[in-house]
């Protein structure tokens, strides 16, 4: 009967001081008033509306998320260990190694390429000459030339080190 009576009286005691707290956290809330805030009045200009087919070429194209949700799982490889990154690929297989621009117009301008994969084979070439089946020498420069493939323009420039910095 004691241990009955004690537990009755802990159980009262705690009752109570959840009771207190209870009220102090009302009373808290009561004094402190909301935040109100005044929105100043902002004069707001007349849209213009643009000629949209004059900048229609500005326009972003439309995105669509599934495929760039997607792009992700397709771009990288999900078996492939942590941190592991995909070796570059050469967007060209040919290596400037040196050019000849002349003075007048007699002579052809030329440029000498070395394939960078195998057979490393040298090739003298002129403007119009084609490298490979889609690739052709556009434009010769003093240390750089330019190659067409497809509608892709690829520059290759000499690769030279400064004796001097």
């Amino acid at each position: 009967m004691r241990i009955l009576k004690r537990c009755c009286i802990v159980g009262i005691g705690l009752l109570c001081c959840l009771a207190l707290t209870n009220a102090m956290i009302q009373r808290d809330r009561n004094k402190t008033p909301e935040k109100i805030y005044v929105v100043p009045n902002i004069e707001q200009k007349k849209l213009v509306r643009k000629n949209t087919k004059l900048y229609e070429h500005l326009m972003p194209e439309p995105i669509d998320h599934e495929e760039v949700f997607y792009n992700i799982i397709i771009e990288n490889n999900i078996f492939a260990p942590l941190g592991y990154k995909p070796p570059k690929i050469a967007s060209t297989t040919y290596r400037l190694i040196g050019t000849q621009i002349p003075l007048g117009r007699e002579i052809e301008a030329i440029a000498i390429l070395q394939q960078t994969l195998e057979p490393k084979n040298i090739r003298i070439v002129s403007i119009g000459t084609k490298i490979a089946e889609d690739t052709f020498v556009v434009d010769i420069h003093p240390k750089q030339i330019i190659l067409k493939k497809g509608k892709l323009r690829i520059p290759l420039k000499l690769r030279t080190k400064p004796f001097l910095k």
